[in-house]
């Protein structure tokens, strides 16, 4: 049975969490880093499953991009394959800045990161892309459980 995970609790937490300043913890956000710089490597190589296998694999997934709402695993598998044009996508991620992680619990750390998107076939026109990320603590590792993403020109 997957265990799901309250949004508002861990809305509530984040909130917390960012108005209050609580400083995240060196030691504990060393996991999350790595995993934030793979995913932009798996993004580059347009690889949906690589990409994916971050998320948490389960129904109740949520994500966010803009006004688009992706409920569960297997959709935003989908919906990713079809953004990346089955891998021959050309466009390019960056990172903009050091993703900030705040870490909430031993078990949920928050990451916010800004990346530089040159779309497919647009030259001199970049994006943003501000993502805002949910990590739980699995057997298996961390995954991402809720995520919104913004792109802005």
């Amino acid at each position: 049975m997957a265990t799901t995970i309250p949004r508002f609790g861990i809305t509530l937490a984040f909130i917390v969490a960012s108005v209050t300043g609580l400083p995240a913890r060196a030691a504990d956000t060393g996991p999350i880093e790595p995993l934030l710089n793979d995913m932009v490597v798996a993004a580059n190589a347009h690889d949906a499953q690589r990409f994916m296998a971050f998320y948490d694999h389960s129904p109740a997934l949520t994500v966010t991009f803009d006004d688009m709402t992706i409920q569960g695993w297997q959709p935003l598998l989908d919906q990713q394959v079809q953004w990346w044009d089955n891998g021959k996508s050309t466009a390019v991620y960056t990172n903009v800045s050091a993703p900030r992680i705040t870490v909430i619990s031993d078990t949920v750390i928050a990451s916010l990161q800004t990346l530089k998107v040159i779309p497919p076939g647009v030259v001199g026109k970049e994006a943003r892309l501000t993502i805002t990320s949910i990590w739980k603590k699995r057997p298996e590792g961390w995954r991402i459980v809720v995520a919104h993403e913004s792109l802005t020109r």
